[in-house]
Protein backbone atom coordinates (compact mmCIF):
# COMPACT_ATOMS: atom_id res chain seq x y z
CA UNK A 1 0.00 0.00 0.00
CA UNK A 2 1.59 3.34 -0.98
CA UNK A 3 0.77 6.72 -0.51
CA UNK A 4 -0.37 7.17 -4.26
CA UNK A 5 -2.68 4.32 -3.82
CA UNK A 6 -4.70 5.74 -0.76
CA UNK A 7 -4.75 9.34 -1.89
CA UNK A 8 -6.16 8.47 -5.40
CA UNK A 9 -8.24 6.61 -3.88
CA UNK A 10 -9.44 9.23 -1.09
CA UNK A 11 -9.67 11.37 -4.51
CA UNK A 12 -11.98 9.16 -5.92
CA UNK A 13 -14.26 8.81 -3.12
CA UNK A 14 -14.58 12.60 -2.76
CA UNK A 15 -15.41 12.27 -6.64
CA UNK A 16 -18.21 9.85 -6.20
CA UNK A 17 -19.55 11.67 -3.25
CA UNK A 18 -19.46 15.21 -5.62
CA UNK A 19 -21.68 13.41 -8.00
CA UNK A 20 -23.77 11.94 -6.10
CA UNK A 21 -24.46 15.53 -4.08
CA UNK A 22 -24.66 16.85 -8.06
CA UNK A 23 -27.21 14.31 -8.74
CA UNK A 24 -28.87 15.01 -5.43
CA UNK A 25 -29.15 18.67 -6.56
CA UNK A 26 -30.31 17.82 -9.87
CA UNK A 27 -33.42 16.17 -9.05
CA UNK A 28 -34.53 18.30 -6.22
CA UNK A 29 -34.45 21.59 -9.32
CA UNK A 30 -36.53 19.08 -11.44
CA UNK A 31 -39.42 18.72 -8.66
CA UNK A 32 -39.62 22.28 -7.76
CA UNK A 33 -41.12 23.21 -11.24
CA UNK A 34 -44.19 25.06 -10.95
CA UNK A 35 -46.35 23.09 -13.38
CA UNK A 36 -46.07 19.47 -14.97
CA UNK A 37 -45.03 20.50 -18.30
CA UNK A 38 -41.70 22.37 -16.88
CA UNK A 39 -41.08 19.83 -14.87
CA UNK A 40 -41.37 17.27 -17.98
CA UNK A 41 -38.70 19.87 -19.98
CA UNK A 42 -36.44 19.84 -17.09
CA UNK A 43 -36.14 16.01 -16.76
CA UNK A 44 -35.63 16.05 -20.47
CA UNK A 45 -33.37 18.83 -21.26
CA UNK A 46 -30.93 18.70 -18.05
CA UNK A 47 -31.69 15.95 -15.49
CA UNK A 48 -31.53 13.13 -18.17
CA UNK A 49 -28.36 14.35 -19.51
CA UNK A 50 -26.72 15.64 -16.44
CA UNK A 51 -27.48 12.23 -14.74
CA UNK A 52 -26.09 10.43 -17.56
CA UNK A 53 -22.57 12.32 -17.51
CA UNK A 54 -22.62 11.90 -13.89
CA UNK A 55 -23.42 8.49 -13.48
CA UNK A 56 -20.92 8.03 -15.89
CA UNK A 57 -18.37 9.69 -14.23
CA UNK A 58 -18.65 7.45 -11.22
CA UNK A 59 -18.62 4.71 -12.98
CA UNK A 60 -15.41 5.11 -14.09
CA UNK A 61 -14.25 6.13 -10.84
CA UNK A 62 -14.85 3.01 -9.52
CA UNK A 63 -13.26 1.36 -12.01
CA UNK A 64 -10.00 2.98 -12.26
CA UNK A 65 -10.12 2.50 -7.99
CA UNK A 66 -10.54 -0.77 -8.43
CA UNK A 67 -7.94 -1.19 -11.05
CA UNK A 68 -5.25 0.87 -8.81
CA UNK A 69 -5.91 -1.83 -5.78
CA UNK A 70 -5.26 -4.84 -8.58
CA UNK A 71 -2.65 -7.02 -7.70
CA UNK A 72 0.74 -5.86 -9.47
CA UNK A 73 -0.57 -2.00 -9.69
CA UNK A 74 1.40 -0.93 -7.06
CA UNK A 75 4.50 -0.87 -8.97
CA UNK A 76 2.97 0.64 -12.26
CA UNK A 77 1.49 3.77 -10.01
CA UNK A 78 4.65 3.99 -8.26
CA UNK A 79 6.12 4.31 -12.00
CA UNK A 80 3.87 7.06 -13.09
Amino acid sequence: MSLAQVSLTLAGVLLCAACIGALAVLLTWRERAASGPERRRRLLTVVLPGSALLLGLVLWTLLHVMLLWAPGAAGVVAAR
